[in-house]
């Protein structure tokens, strides 16, 4: 489950240092491979920009060539890894282009083609410009209330003529066909699909298939082989959306660290949608990992989908964790009255559960991970500059020497590998946040007078310990590089989590919605899925939960043997008849 936790250190420790091996010389460059895009960005696998840059991703211009741009992240110099960048999802192709950029204008600022020489295109040494192509298989969708029997998908991408394919949800699941219809190559905008129910289940979930049997026919399930979904690099193109009262909303900054300069204007939160089934208001409660506090601010939600809602918060009120909290208006409308006026303006109840969860919203670190011959993944970082995640060894269970370095970007990075000797590490270490102070891409604490220092938030170090012990066993994969590579958490809604790698083994357990989950390993299971074995041994099928790291790249893990006197179940993703 997520764990949001920040250890309170009496003092600032200034640790031995291990002397980090001097940075290879790497030459700009992008690495980016075929995926399939389900939250509106796209993964870039790794950047080397040589100073401040961007990765730029533009469409195809019908000629196979760069077209207008639909997305851009900042980088850091050096070595950058796992790079999302939000893009228009009603603009993708079928083929995009990542492009190096450097950022020789105004800091942080995109302005290349606004202003005159600055943001340039990287060339390599033959005097190219830096532009790998990759394929994309995309679903935009959002979160809507069902009224007349069909949904609206904002957006589809396929590489071929296939189908969109909406699922009902059992037990948090794709469940039987809810119903389908046909897209074809390319772009396909404000996709409908009539449902064949009276009544959607709370959660649907889209599904893109090909059609590879009979054309035109959807025959997935009846006829062996046949349309099946899509599935590139072990990742299934398939999404939950809630067709009840919900709130998406990720961990993002809110709070600075202490050495951070003052914001002379309130923080502002983002969601990034809204289903609300009457007017109401989105609420932000401060809080902490057990629960939430005061309200730092609200804003007003219509009936339907509201996307992109900002909150602005109080000042003085923001906390480390927050709790967004969806509230009905029932007083005088357009007046937040909950609290003040007996009755008015209460909490959003779904299944007798308020809509609600808990979010990082300062500097903060997800003591999670996994471990292998070589490195330690941690499971995500948010940071608000550029910085370091430090891995401390244990000290007499305080942080000591560190034994090794990740460079961080500002915002969220998850799946965040750190190239270092676990026999050094022992049986846990102190992951710590470090901000990037003096050279740009070089980790300097300890060795450089001022250089690098940890982040503080409301006078703690930002480090916890995490055991390494029931982290080890898994093999390293080589990559060009090495530092932040493989690394996969899941999410999904009420999915029943296994003992086996199928659904004929017994459900262990059950990932609820607003939690993830660690990847560890995979295997193919007897019904031809891929199934993720997560960090506490229980097993869930790749297409059910929604990804966020490069699952793909996980060990294979060994499977149990399959229970006796139990055939397999028909695939969640299969109708069955009666």
């Amino acid at each position: 489950m997520k764990r949001i936790s920040v250890l309170v250190l009496a003092a600032l420790l200034l640790a031995l240092v291990i002397p980090a091996a001097a940075q290879d010389m790497m030459t700009p460059s992008v690495t980016v491979s075929d995926q399939v895009s389900l939250d509106g960005t796209v993964l870039i696998d790794s950047a080397y920009s040589a100073g401040p840059g961007w990765v730029v991703i533009h469409i195809d211009n019908g000629q196979g060539a760069p077209g207008p741009v639909i997305g851009n992240a900042a980088l850091n110099p050096g070595a950058n890894y796992r790079i999302k960048v939000a893009v228009d999802t009603a603009q993708v192709t079928p083929t995009l282009f990542a492009m190096l950029h450097t950022d020789t204008g105004e800091a942080g600022v995109y302005e290349f083609g606004t202003v005159e020489g600055a943001d340039g295109p990287v060339r390599d040494a033959a005097g190219n410009v830096i532009t790998p192509s990759f394929k994309v298989d995309l679903i935009a969708a959002h979160d809507q209330m069902v009224s007349d029997t069909t949904v609206t998908i904002a957006s589809v991408v396929a590489q071929v003529d296939g189908w969109l394919v909406v699922h009902q949800s059992v037990d948090g699941a794709p469940g039987p066909v809810a119903g389908y219809t046909q897209v074809k190559a390319g772009q396909n905008h404000d996709v409908v699909v009539t449902l064949d129910m009276n009544t959607p289940t709370s959660v649907l979930y889209p599904m893109l298939h090909v059609d590879t049997g009979t054309a035109g026919t959807y025959e997935f399930g009846t006829v062996q082989g046949a349309d099946g979904p899509v599935n590139v690099n072990g990742r299934v193109a398939v999404l939950p959306i809630w067709t009840v009262a919900h709130v998406r909303m990720a961990d993002q900054i809110a709070v600075h660290g202490d050495s951070m300069p003052a914001m002379d204007m309130a923080p502002v939160v983002l969601a990034q949608s809204v289903l609300a089934e009457v007017d109401g208001w989105l609420v932000i409660h401060t809080g902490t990992s057990e629960g939430p506090g005061p309200v730092a601010g609200f804003a007003p939600v219509q009936a339907g989908t509201n996307l992109n809602v900002e909150v602005t918060l109080d000042q003085t009120a923001p906390s480390a964790i927050l709790w967004p909290m969806l509230h009905v208006d029932t007083g005088e409308a357009g007046v937040y009255e909950f609290g003040t006026v007996e009755g008015a303006d209460g909490p959003v109840m779904v299944a007798g559960n308020v809509v609600t969860f808990p979010i990082n919203a300062a500097p903060s670190i997800i003591y999670e991970g996994t471990l292998d011959a070589d490195s330690l993944t941690v499971t995500a970082a948010l940071i608000d500059a550029p910085g370091w995640l430090a891995i401390h060894a244990n000290n007499n269970g305080a942080p000591g020497p560190v034994i090794g370095t990740a460079p961080l970007r500002p915002g969220q990075n998850t799946g965040i590998r750190v190239s270092l000797d676990p026999a050094a590490a022992g049986t846990q270490v102190f992951p710590m946040l470090h901000y990037d102070t003096n050279e740009a891409g070089v980790y300097e604490f300890g060795t450089v007078d001022g250089a690098d220092g940890p982040v503080m938030v409301n006078g703690a170090v930002v480090v916890g310990p995490l055991a390494l012990e029931a982290l080890a066993g898994s093999e390293s994969t080589d990559t060009t590089m090495t530092e932040t590579m493989a690394g996969c958490t899941i999410s999904g809604a009420n999915v029943n989590l296994r003992s086996g790698p199928g659904t004929n083994f017994s459900i262990a357990s059950q990932l609820t919605a607003g939690n993830s989950m660690t990847v560890v390993g995979q295997t193919q299971g007897a019904d031809g899925f891929i199934w993720w074995n997560l960090e506490n041994g229980a097993w869930v099928r790749s297409d059910v939960v929604a990804e966020d790291g490069d699952c793909a790249s996980m060990p294979g893990a060994q499977a149990p043997a399959a229970p006796a006197d139990q055939p397999p179940a028909p695939a969640a993703t299969q109708e069955v008849s009666s």
